[in-house]
C-alpha cells in the first residue's frame, strides 16, 4: 500500500480516536472518500480505477484573530491505473498534496487569507468532482461591514487539484506567472433575491460576470451574462419549479464567440456532469431535468442538449445515511463520447 494512504488512515484514527489531543490549540477535521471511476467509449473499450482518499485538516485555535490552517489530500489507486485524470495524477499514480496551508486574519467583519486555500466563485473554485479538489494559492479578503453586502478580494497564481494538467503538483494559473485578480460583490437586501457583480484580471482581459437570481419555496429564477473579452460572451437563464418532493429544472445558455470555464467547473447554467458550453465556438444548450427526494434519498436525471458538441444526459443516486456518512452514484449518457460513471462513499469525522 502506498505510503500516502498509510499516513493518511493513521491520521484518520487518531484523528477519530476519543479523547485524541496532541496540542490543546489544535483542532482537526477531515473526510475519508472512496471512489470509483469507469469510462466507456464507442467500441466498449474500458478504462476504471477504484481508489481510496481523502483529506485531514489542521487548525489552531484562534488567537488575537489569527489562526493557521493546513491539509493533505491524498488519492491512492486500490485497483486499475487507467489514465483518470479525475481521481489520478499526470502520471496516471496515486498521489498526496498539503492543498491548503494558510494563515487566517479575523479582525471585526474582515476576514483575510495568505497561502494556500480552497476558494469558492464564479471562475475559481474547487470543482469537487473527483477524489482531490482544486485549491488555489495566493491572497483572498471577505468583508461583510456592509449591511446585506458581502465584498470579496483574490490575487492568486498557483493551483492544484482535478481540473489542471499536473494534479499533484502547484502550478502557475497563467503562463505569464501573473496573479489572476478578481473582485466580486453580493447583495442580498431584496427579500429571497441575490444579486453578484464579478471582475477577474486574466492574462489581458478582463472577464464580468452578472448574476441575478429569486428563490422562494414554490420556485427559483435566476439569470446570468458574463463578457470575457475580444467579443466572447455568454447569457443564460434558470428556472425551478417545486411541488413538495419533486423539481422541474430548465436552463439556457447562449456563447457568441468561445468562452472558459476558467479555473474550475466554471458557473454556467446549463453545465452537465461532464459536458459544459465552454471552449467551443458559437456553442449553445437547452437543459430539462427533474429531482425526486424521499427523506434521504435523491434521485435526479437531467438532459443537456448543445448545439456543437456531443449531448449528455446524467442519472443520479445520492443517499445521506446520516451528518456524516453519504453515498452517491452517477451515471452520464454521453453518447458519441461514451459513457462515464462514478460512485462515491463520504465519511466526515
Amino acid at each position: 500500500m502506498k505510503k500516502s494512504l498509510w499516513v493518511m488512515a493513521l491520521v484518520s484514527s487518531l484523528v477519530s480516536a476519543e479523547g485524541f489531543k496532541p496540542f490543546e490549540n489544535i483542532e482537526t477535521d477531515g473526510e475519508l472518500r472512496f471512489g470509483a471511476v469507469s469510462l466507456k467509449d464507442l467500441e466498449d473499450k474500458k478504462s476504471s480505477t477504484v481508489a481510496l482518499g481523502g483529506r485531514a485538516s489542521l487548525h489552531t485555535k484562534e488567537l488575537y484573530g489569527i489562526r493557521a490552517n493546513a491539509s493533505f489530500f491524498t488519492t491512492n489507486a486500490i485497483l486499475g491505473k487507467d489514465n483518470e485524470a479525475m481521481f489520478l495524477s499526470s502520471s496516471n499514480d496515486s498521489y498526496a498534496i498539503v492543498g491548503e496551508a494558510n494563515l487566517e486574519l479575523n479582525v471585526a467583519d474582515t476576514h483575510i487569507k495568505m497561502g494556500r486555500q480552497l476558494f469558492e466563485s464564479p471562475f475559481v473554485n474547487s470543482d469537487d468532482v473527483g477524489m482531490v479538489p482544486n485549491t488555489v494559492e495566493g491572497y483572498s479578503l471577505q468583508n461583510s461591514s456592509l449591511a446585506d453586502t458581502t465584498v470579496v478580494l483574490g490575487a492568486f497564481d498557483k493551483w492544484a487539484g482535478v481540473d489542471t494538467p499536473r494534479p499533484e503538483h502547484f502550478q502557475k494559473m497563467q503562463n505569464s506567472g501573473d496573479f489572476v485578480l478578481m473582485a466580486g460583490l453580493s447583495y442580498e437586501g431584496i427579500k429571497n433575491t441575490t444579486l453578484q457583480a464579478w471582475n477577474y484580471k486574466v492574462d489581458e482581459n478582463n472577464w464580468n460576470y452578472l448574476e441575478a437570481s429569486y428563490e422562494s419555496d414554490d420556485f427559483s429564477l435566476a439569470g446570468q451574462y458574463s463578457n470575457q473579452g475580444d467579443g466572447n460572451d455568454i447569457y443564460g437563464f434558470d428556472a425551478v419549479v417545486n411541488f413538495n418532493q419533486l423539481s422541474l429544472h430548465t436552463a439556457y445558455n447562449s456563447v457568441n464567440g468561445v468562452v472558459s470555464n476558467g479555473f474550475g467547473g466554471g458557473p454556467f447554467f446549463t453545465s452537465s456532469e461532464d459536458h459544459t458550453v465552454h471552449e467551443t465556438l458559437d456553442n449553445e444548450a437547452i437543459l430539462m431535468g427533474a429531482e425526486y427526494n424521499i427523506d434521504k434519498l435523491k434521485l435526479a436525471l437531467t438532459h443537456v442538449d448543445f448545439s456543437e458538441i456531443e449531448d449528455e444526459t446524467d442519472y443520479i443516486v445520492a443517499y445521506e445515511f446520516n451528518d456524516k456518512l453519504s453515498a452517491q452514484l452517477i451515471h452520464s449518457q454521453m453518447y458519441h463520447d461514451g459513457r462515464l460513471t462514478r460512485f462515491f462513499i463520504n465519511q466526515s469525522f
